[in-house]
């Protein structure tokens, strides 16, 4: 426990020092990842813990909604994915709390609540301190403390007509990650391997493809699966690009509102999220959320 509030202490001066200078990232209307890595805390252990989280929030004059797309938090090699998530905005996005039903690989489940506080931010992306606990079905509780990374969807706006076209790379090279250089790196140490992997159009919006790969590619629709710390997905149906060649191109448009996860069957490391939703018909308020 000594290490527990050594963390504590440092957390708190790290936020005491830069809320003043912060303003809110997490907002109505929008999608986000929450990328958050730190401790597990139980009465006879300290684990290393971490989450990735995406979802959206809808915005209304009298309430937000939480949405989730897929979530999994895991603890000392143990995935928990994430269901009946929910959540609210205090403080104008300066403080977002959230909870969810959480299910292990065997079945068991337990509810996971919590926390996060800004203490930084850039124009699409911003640092959260969060804590939060894990209560399983025999009232046994872990808390979570994470330093995290909460991140904007890049939004498309909408053109004079109705629809709007939006163009991905597939980029040089992303069939073969081992071969990446610094060179290639976008955002520090962080490989990309499509120019936009987190993006929001509207209902009625074309993506086209392009792919600047020396093999061909093939996209699917489907959701994430995280087994073991190792990401996998599993095709839905609804979409299937057939091969790419090599200097060629797909399109496909985007008509319902919600999540879409698109991966590569062959280089599953390649994947994107699109949300699509159309804020023109949602309400502005200036008031904070709550």
């Amino acid at each position: 426990m000594k290490y527990l509030a050594i963390l504590a202490v440092l957390v708190g001066i790290v936020f005491a020092a830069s809320m003043n200078n912060a303003e809110a990232q997490v907002s109505g209307n929008k999608a986000f990842t929450f990328s958050g890595s730190g401790f597990a805390v139980s009465s006879t252990s300290i684990s290393d813990s971490s989450a990735e989280i995406t979802f959206s929030i809808t915005q209304t004059k009298t309430k937000s909604d939480f949405t989730l797309q897929d979530g999994v938090i895991m603890v000392d090699q143990k995935d928990w994915d994430l269901s009946e998530f929910t959540g609210s905005v205090l403080q104008n996005g300066k403080l977002f709390r959230f909870s969810a039903k959480a299910t292990d690989q065997q079945g068991k489940e337990a509810t996971i609540t919590g926390i996060a506080k800004l203490i930084d931010k850039t124009a699409t992306e911003s640092i959260y301190t969060f804590s939060g606990t894990i209560t399983d079905s025999a009232k046994q509780k872990t808390k979570l403390v994470y330093t995290s990374k909460v991140s904007e969807f890049l939004v498309k706006p909408i053109d004079k007509t109705p629809k709007s076209d939006v163009t991905i790379k597939i980029l040089k090279g992303a069939a073969n990650p081992q071969d990446a250089t610094y060179k290639t790196q976008t955002a520090g140490f962080r490989f990309n391997f499509v120019s936009e992997d987190r993006i929001t159009i509207p209902p009625g919006g074309t993506i086209t493809f392009v792919n600047e790969d020396d093999v061909a590619h093939s996209l699917k629709s489907g959701t994430a699966n995280y087994n073991s710390h190792k990401k996998t997905f599993t095709a839905d149906g609804k979409i299937s690009s057939g091969a790419i060649a090599p200097g060629k191109s797909w399109s496909v448009t985007f008509d319902d509102q919600g999540f879409f996860r698109l991966f590569d069957e062959d280089y599953q490391h390649i994947d994107l999220t699109v949300f699509v939703f159309d804020t023109s018909k949602i309400p502005k308020t200036k008031t904070p959320l709550n």
